[in-house]
């Protein structure tokens, strides 16, 4: 039987919010939630946290401990090789991956990530309809396939190579329920702002049980003033890049030299005529 672990890359001197991991809401602190609900995840070998040697993580190593975690310290920027370590160590064949970012990702997608690469080997498994920027999903990927894109890779972005590269691995792309897809909502943290937005969240409904993200979609629903508290904030290049690996946006408007274009899934252009012809098709309300 195949073995898959579950990794929560953590450390405290993150670049935008230093000790964002230990910040507490509803009582516990940003990394104890990621660790809850990756220990409801369905078929996994162990819970595990992959940082840096960096002096500031012994508060977060304690807190792994605390929590029943096993942990791995590394390269502080070497990424990659720190979920290659604990895959050799624990002899498993992949890993759940999760940033301590998304304190309110999905448990259904992981859990199911786990079932498909138990029946049939792949590299990657991602879900396919919805990007991971907004902070609510995971992925699945091999020790093989995270030896081969640490001879090309080493950073944050582990699965980028992988997703320019897809044709070299094999990859599996699930679908999730739509009412999982909402992209207008930001539920990663990267600034305070984040964690404010969240932190009424977890106040609102947390009652000691990993949050349902449907419960969270229909509370942000009814109070918009809080899921707009940190629309504003912007996303890291490498994950906006990330993200349209896998995402295929229909079209694209890019900067060409002192002016701008539209461009179709394809990379073809696209007459401005016809884009907001288009746009009327698809948004029949909407005025110029």
């Amino acid at each position: 039987m195949r073995k898959v672990i579950g990794v929560i890359t953590a450390r405290m001197a993150s670049t935008r919010l230093p000790g964002k991991v230990m910040q507490k809401m509803a009582g516990k602190s940003v990394f104890a939630h990621h660790a809850e609900r990756m220990m409801h995840v369905r078929g996994l070998d162990g819970v595990f946290l992959a940082t840096s040697t960096d002096p500031l993580n012994k508060t977060l190593l304690e807190e792994a401990e605390n929590l029943g975690c096993g942990w791995y310290a590394g390269a502080e920027q070497d990424i990659v090789d720190r979920h290659i370590k604990l895959c050799e160590r624990e002899k498993a064949d992949a890993v759940i991956r999760v940033t301590c970012d998304s304190p309110i990702f999905d448990i259904g997608s992981a859990s199911r990530f786990i079932e498909e690469f138990k029946k049939e080997y792949r590299d990657y498994i991602y879900v396919s309809n919805m990007t991971m920027i907004q902070g609510t999903l995971s992925e699945l990927i091999s020790h093989n396939a995270l030896m081969e894109v640490h001879k090309h890779y080493r950073g944050a972005g582990v699965s980028m190579h992988i997703k320019e590269n897809m044709d070299k691995f094999r990859t599996l792309g699930i679908e999730i329920d739509i009412d999982l897809c909402r992209p207008e909502y930001r539920l990663t943290i990267d600034e305070l702002i984040d964690i404010e937005m969240i932190r009424h969240i977890y106040e609102a409904l947390y009652r000691g049980q990993p949050l349902s993200l449907h419960e969270v979609y229909t509370w942000l629903d009814d109070n918009p003033h809080i899921a707009k508290m940190n629309m504003h904030v912007g996303i890291k290049g490498c994950e906006v890049q990330s993200a349209n690996l896998t995402e295929k946006p229909l079209y694209s408007i890019v900067a060409s030299g002192s002016r701008y274009v539209i461009l179709d899934e394809q990379k073809r252009l696209v007459e401005p005529e016809s884009f907001l012809q288009k746009m009327a098709e698809l948004f029949p309300g909407l005025k110029a």
